[in-house]
């Protein structure tokens, strides 16, 4: 894992570099997304922040957000019930979500071998991947044991 101060830092000239002001509410919502292990929503993040007592608003959670995504340390994982939720990217194999559609439960599958499929396939056909996810919707155990 790259160590949070090189992500900070990286972020931070990042944001210089697109003319935009670095702030420290900025710095707070990137290093509370880098503790993070689960997938999360922007309201999510803002109440998470706030019951630690921050004093970030949620304005500047919701600018913040799209800026990370552009850095390349967060990813759009899913969109439910008009909400978009994220993860973080870095040091992350390829891996599969199987998102339930009932309790909106999201459990990850990573694989070494579906990151070899996928690099293999990528050289055989010359292209070069960005990002990539693969979502599988349906209903969780939990879920079916309720119905």
């Amino acid at each position: 894992m790259v160590l949070t101060t090189e992500i900070v830092n990286d972020f931070k000239n990042f944001i210089k570099k697109k003319g935009l002001k670095y702030t420290s509410e900025r710095e707070e919502i990137l290093k509370e997304i880098l503790k993070s292990k689960d997938h999360f929503d922007v309201d999510e993040l803002y109440m998470k922040l706030r019951k630690k007592g921050s004093k970030v608003s949620k304005a500047s959670v919701y600018r913040t957000i799209p800026l990370l995504v552009e850095a390349g340390y967060i990813q759009e994982v899913y969109k439910q019930d008009a909400r978009s939720y994220y993860e973080l990217t870095l040091d992350k194999l390829p891996h599969i979500h199987f998102i339930c559609v009932k309790c909106k439960n999201v459990d990850e599958i990573i694989d070494k071998y579906l990151a070899e499929l996928i690099q293999k396939e990528a050289k055989n056909k010359d292209y070069t991947p960005l990002t990539y996810h693969l979502e599988i919707f349906g209903i969780c155990s939990n879920c079916k044991r309720r119905v």
